[in-house]
């Protein structure tokens, strides 16, 4: 059974649109860039109940679902969880998971996008240091890592997090990673995690 896909994180607009290019065609023009409207959703709303003639899965697109009316967010609950999936797929973002509403969130996959990182020499260093962290984590030195994390200044933290997330990615078979990372989903879950969020995550602390 297909399931209404939720992005949410910096890049979350772009993931969005390459699962639109890798899975179909989008039926409509993105909707919800402004803040989604009651009838913005009432017309995806047809969309997901009406057959496309054009071959293909057809694709709907909405978000920022963070800043989205809540009466339309309403409008949506029971289509974005009962569509026939073989022709039609809603796909959702935001910027701040925490930012939208529950019961939206409750019939969605949630996918964090760390967005692009390692553009510029100071990316290139929060990378440095995102490995660091990870090495440190992973040989239980976590007495090290506040050490580490003093010079990442809070604007750093999304591009930290979008660091740390790549450096997990490519050790997915190590159980202390996917520890670890369940951990930091949690502090993804805000648009403008602090280092003491990030670092209380990685040291396993609440």
């Amino acid at each position: 059974m297909a399931s209404c896909i939720l992005f949410h994180g910096p890049g979350a607009r772009d993931g969005a649109l390459q699962k639109v290019e890798a899975v179909g065609h989008l039926l409509a023009p993105p909707y919800g860039e402004e803040g989604l409207k009651v009838d913005e959703a009432r017309e995806i709303v047809l969309h997901l109940l009406n057959v496309s003639l054009r071959p293909g899965l057809g694709v709907i697109l909405a978000g920022p679902m963070d800043e989205a009316n809540p009466k339309a967010a309403d409008v949506l609950l029971k289509s974005i969880e009962e569509f026939d999936g073989e022709v039609v797929l809603p796909l959702l973002w935001a910027h701040d998971l925490g930012g939208v509403s529950v019961t939206i969130r409750s019939r969605c996959l949630d996918v964090w996008c760390p967005g692009t990182v390692a553009q510029t020499e100071e990316d290139d260093l929060i990378t440095g240091i995102a490995w660091d962290l990870v090495a440190k984590a992973q040989e239980g030195n976590v007495h090290d890592l506040p050490g580490i994390l003093r010079d990442i200044k809070d604007k750093d933290s999304p591009k930290l997090l979008g660091a740390l997330s790549e450096v997990l990615s490519t050790q997915t078979d190590d159980p202390r990673v996917r520890d670890l990372w369940g951990r930091l989903r949690k502090v993804a879950r805000w648009n403008n995690p602090k280092p003491v969020e990030i670092l209380s995550a990685l040291m396993g602390t609440p």
